[in-house]
This record gives structure tokens, C-alpha cells and sequence, in this order.
């Protein structure tokens, strides 16, 4: 039985700790993780990773775990699902797993941790908070410290797996506050591929904190998709801490789509470990209202002759606020480095408000490192062509916002999803310019 635990509200304050199904190793590893919490606490402002970014409103909060189920109406979930894509789906909701909604069955192993852990014990032991750190900052040492469930992903070596894997954590409709703590662990086998969707959704009327985990380890010459989908609702506060390891010759593609959200900090660290790992990172925000949503990428290049490519894009209406710092280390063994990113921000209105902080931090000599930055509203001559050939100016925007989103959209490998995505960004334009026109 797992009872409900108050999460404190006061910076410092160490959360109860979750389950340890009886392993020491676990106890042990939540224990080192609610120390470290109680040491660092929240960041602040202070730090100036998180400058831009002010989570005080949380510390005023008292979140709690949900103390049952809150299901999602047949109609919610049938939004949420990507059955109709064939995808074997695991689905948790209010931080619990779901049987009657998953279908697990397909060529990628799909397990909740109350069974991986039995199952895949060594696995669990050997990657299980190895790779994301309690010391990364408050947020990570909270989740390993008061998770409750994850999903555990692994996909053995030499696998072609064509379809789609979702892992979907649902919050329900709630009253009063509440945090859940989703926590993903995705193995990757020599030599696979498959495309692996991990979504989050709120429909709580009450603010909601999501504060999700991620560790994915990918292996020789894997090739991996990883599409990380927040469409959470306007309550919602979500933070993300994503790490991935590469292995040689591994690629990762990865896409962040955050269309949600009262507040979004989403953490992403890439380390290409062996030669010839490449990693392209792609992300696509959407926000609106008073919507803040910020991005840190860290590209950390160990061995040589790893490419990377990093393209992310926003488009900002209403008061929305968005921030983009993306970092690449080219570290001492990592010669003949080729790494591009870019950051660009359409801005729908006067009030938006973008701050992108691109970052080179390079300790060899022989690499090709570039980044760049745009920020500005819909371009004045792409408006007066398409007015001047008689679109509406309301349609010329429209088509220029879309245009801008697909040109990330395109770069989705697996077909369906591109497609059902581009549906899904569709919407979301609408709902910007609605937003816009209210104004």
C-alpha cells in the first residue's frame, strides 16, 4: 500500500520518499536523493541557470499525491491515444499504471517498474538513477527520492521495430493541488530502431505539478526517435529532466512539443560518449495567454567525429514568454566535432517576450561549431506577397505560422506520426490565433 504523501512546500523541506519494493539498493538510492534535496532544495533565481524562470509559485503551494484515480473520460482518452497508429501504449494515470488502457503486447518490452524491477532487476540496479543525478538540481533529486511508478522501455539489440511505442502519464481532474512524478527509463539494444512517443496530459482543475524524468541509454549503432509531447492544460506546472547516453555510431533524433502549460522547464542533456555518435535535436513550442515555457539543451561532446544538429522554434502570442538556452561542449578528446544550432522565435504580439541564450563552450581545435538567433514577428514582405495575390491578411498569417511549424514537423521519421502531428499542430495554431484576436 502506498499512502498519500504531502510534498512540503518550503524550499529545504526533504519529500517522503516512494516505495522501495523492498530492494536496499533502492532504499538506499532514495535516500542519497531525499539528502540531496533536503541540501539544494528548489533552484532559484539566484542560480543562473534558472534565472529566467521563477518557481516561487510552487513553494505557496501544498501539492499532494493524488489520492485515487481520476479517469479520464472515454472522449479525453480517445484524444491522448495513439492506438490508431498502431502503437503498443503504456498509460499511467495519476502517477499509476493502467492496465485497462495499455496494450503492451509488440516487439519493444514495456513494463511498469513494479514489474521491471523483478523482471529486468540488473537492468533496473545497473541504470536506475545512474545517468540523471540527484545533484542536477532540486527537481531531479525530488523525483528519484518520491516517485511512485515509471515505465521501463527496452528494446533488444538487432530489433527493427516499424511502429510506434507510447508511453502516456494522464493527470485526472482534481481539486486541490497535486504532483505527480513520472519517471521513464528507455534501454536501447546494438544495432535497433523504433520511435518512442512519451506524452503528458492534464485535465485538472486545480493547479497540477508534473515533474518527470527521463534516462535513455542507446547502444552501438541504434537509431532512435524520441518525440516528447506536453499538453497538459493551463493549471499545469511542468518540469522535465531528460538524460541520454550514446553509444558509437548511435543516432538520436529527438522532438520536444510543448503546446501547454502554465509554466514549462524542460532540461535536456545529451552526451555523445563513443565515436561517431550524432545527436539532432529538434523542438516546436506553441504558447499563448501568460504562458511561460523555457528550453536548456546541453550538447556534451566527449569522443571525436560526433556530429550534432539542434534546431528549435517557437511562436509566442498573447503575453507568453519563452526562453531558450542551448549549450554545446566540445570537450578535449572530442576532435573533428560538427555541431549547428539555431533558435528561432516568431512573435504574434507586442507583449510576447523571447529571450534565446545560445552557447559555445569548446576545448579543442579542430571542430566546426556554429549557432544562431532570430527573434521577431511574422516577416512584413512574406505578408505583402501573399496580401497582394489576394489572401485575407488573417489566412496570410496562418499560412506563414504553419509554414513555420512544418518545416520541424517534416523532419519527423516515422510516417504516421508526422502526419498526426501536423493535425495536431493545426489546432494549436488555431487556438494562438483565437488568442490573438481576442486581444
Amino acid at each position: 500500500m502506498i499512502a498519500t504523501t504531502v510534498i512540503p512546500a518550503p524550499i529545504g523541506t526533504v519529500p517522503e520518499t516512494g516505495p522501495d519494493y523492498g530492494l536496499d539498493w533502492l532504499r538506499q538510492r532514495r535516500g542519497q536523493a531525499a539528502a540531496t534535496f533536503d541540501k539544494i532544495g528548489w533552484p532559484s533565481v539566484t542560480h543562473e541557470d534558472w534565472r529566467l524562470t521563477n518557481v516561487a509559485a510552487l513553494r505557496a503551494m501544498n501539492f499532494q499525491r493524488p489520492d485515487r484515480r481520476h479517469m479520464p473520460t472515454v472522449e479525453q482518452f480517445a484524444g491522448l491515444s495513439l492506438k490508431s497508429l498502431g502503437a503498443q501504449e503504456i498509460v499511467f494515470v495519476d502517477g499509476q499504471f493502467t492496465p485497462e488502457l495499455s496494450s503492451l503486447t509488440g516487439a519493444v518490452e514495456l513494463l511498469p517498474f513494479r514489474e521491471a524491477l523483478d523482471k529486468h532487476a540488473d537492468r533496473m540496479q545497473a541504470f536506475l538513477g545512474r545517468q540523471l543525478l540527484p545533484e542536477s538540481n532540486g527537481f531531479s533529486a525530488m523525483n528519484l527520492a518520491g516517485f511512485t511508478e515509471g515505465a521501463f522501455i527496452y528494446l533488444p539489440a538487432a530489433q527493427d521495430h516499424s511502429g510506434l511505442v507510447h508511453v502516456l502519464w494522464v493527470t485526472g481532474n482534481h481539486d486541490n493541488p497535486v504532483v505527480v512524478q513520472p519517471r521513464n527509463l528507455l534501454l536501447v539494444g546494438a544495432n535497433a530502431r523504433a520511435t518512442i512517443v512519451q506524452s503528458y496530459a492534464s485535465f485538472s482543475r486545480s493547479p497540477a505539478l508534473c515533474n518527470t524524468a527521463l534516462e535513455m541509454i542507446v547502444g552501438q549503432g541504434a537509431r532512435v526517435e524520441l518525440i516528447t509531447w506536453q499538453r497538459e492544460n493551463d493549471n499545469a506546472f511542468h518540469i522535465a529532466n531528460d538524460v541520454m547516453d550514446l553509444h558509437e555510431h548511435s543516432t538520436v533524433q529527438s522532438l520536444v512539443v510543448h503546446a501547454g502549460g502554465h509554466l514549462v522547464r524542460n532540461n535536456l542533456t545529451v552526451r555523445l560518449t563513443e565515436p561517431g555518435a550524432e545527436a539532432i535535436l529538434n523542438g516546436l513550442t506553441f504558447a499563448a495567454g501568460k504562458q511561460h515555457i523555457d528550453n536548456h539543451t546541453l550538447l556534451d561532446h566527449l569522443r571525436e567525429n560526433c556530429p550534432s544538429h539542434e534546431l528549435y522554434k517557437y511562436l509566442l502570442g498573447g503575453e507568453a514568454s519563452g526562453v531558450f538556452r542551448g549549450k554545446i561542449l566540445v570537450r578535449p578528446n572530442a576532435q573533428k566535432t560538427d555541431s549547428k544550432q539555431t533558435s528561432k522565435t516568431i512573435l504574434l504580439s507586442e507583449e510576447a517576450v523571447m529571450n534565446s541564450q545560445p552557447q559555445l563552450e569548446i576545448y579543442a581545435d579542430d571542430v566546426k561549431c556554429t549557432h544562431g538567433s532570430t527573434t521577431g514577428p511574422l516577416d512584413d514582405e512574406q505578408l505583402f506577397y501573399l496580401r497582394s495575390r489576394g489572401v485575407p491578411a488573417v489566412e496570410a498569417r496562418a499560412l506563414l505560422t504553419y509554414a513555420f511549424a512544418r518545416d520541424v514537423l517534416l523532419r519527423i521519421w516515422h510516417d504516421g506520426m508526422r502526419e498526426y502531428m501536423e493535425k495536431f499542430i493545426s489546432g494549436e495554431l488555431h487556438r494562438l490565433h483565437l488568442d490573438q484576436a481576442k486581444t
